[in-house]
């Protein structure tokens, strides 16, 4: 939370539907950050946490995002089943989440969550069984530089989704609550932003 006698707690809500397969190609949400950055009035944010939270609205009394279950269709394959999701907050759009990573220019925040399904050998004749194993990362630390990350435009929250067919069709909600410091940019931050701007 805010620690800082001059931090923000800056709220925002996006959205998500995956297709019937569970599958969502890369899409962006746009966390509105125009009250407090301006390049010309040389108005930044310091970006110093980033929190996420992944919501089903439909999932009964509490509406938990279920991140241990992706594929629940397949379980007496002789073949593991995969299901991907990954978040990640820029302030470049990237094409395709598949070429995002911590070394990608822009990027503060990714979140992978991940599901593996896959049989297990039957216990009786005739018996199937199966086996679940579910994997949530956070690139990079949750705790961004002390100083933290300078922004000087508004922020951008990528998704993707492979095969997650739990959610296929459903609005799926990504909260997002940013830790930051109305900071004043000077013009070595604002040739660094320039210069990593142009590294592709």
């Amino acid at each position: 939370m805010a620690k800082g006698k001059s931090d923000l707690i800056l709220r925002d809500r996006l959205q998500f539907t995956p297709d019937g397969s569970g599958n969502q190609t890369t899409v962006y949400g746009r966390f509105d950050l125009s009250e407090y950055v301006s390049t010309l009035e040389r108005k930044g944010l310091a970006i110093k946490e980033v929190n996420l939270m992944l919501r089903d609205s439909t999932a009964g009394n509490t509406g938990n995002f279920v991140h241990s279950q992706g594929d629940l269709t397949n379980a007496s394959n002789d073949s593991i089943e995969r299901s991907n999701l990954k978040v990640f907050a820029t302030t470049r759009a990237y094409e395709d989440a598949a070429d995002v990573g911590i070394a990608s220019p822009d990027v503060l925040h990714i979140e992978t969550w991940s599901t593996y399904l896959g049989p297990q050998p039957p216990a009786a004749p005739g018996a199937t069984s199966s086996y679940m194993y579910a994997d949530h990362y956070v690139y990079p630390t949750e705790n961004l530089h002390p100083d933290g990350f300078p922004v000087v435009t508004d922020l951008l929250f990528g998704v993707a989704v492979d095969s997650w067919n739990l959610i296929n069709q459903k609005d799926i909600e990504l909260d997002v609550m940013l830790i930051a410091e109305p900071i004043t940019i000077n013009q070595k931050q604002l040739t660094e932003m320039l210069v990593q701007g142009q590294d592709q």
